[in-house]
């Protein structure tokens, strides 16, 4: 009798967790969407950007970004 309700059950927890899955897929998507937007709606600074007086650096930056296919460093200005 017991070994009758164990298919029940695990149909019943599958699907649960399958309406759980789709549930926060669609939070995911919606909150993409509504993040694009800043939440503070104020101009924030990367702290890295900052000296040690809180003020922007005027230093010249670089971004070097690697390649896998080229095995060469490409800096970008």
């Amino acid at each position: 009798m017991i070994s009758g309700l164990f298919p029940l059950a695990y149909a019943a927890v599958l699907t649960c967790l399958l309406l759980q899955a789709f549930r926060m897929m669609r939070l995911s998507s919606a909150s993409a969407i509504s993040s694009q937007s800043d939440r503070t709606g104020l101009k924030t600074t990367h702290p890295e950007l900052l000296d040690e007086n809180g003020v922007m650096t005027n230093e010249e930056l670089w971004a070097v970004r690697f390649s896998d296919k080229e095995r060469i460093v490409i800096p970008e200005a």
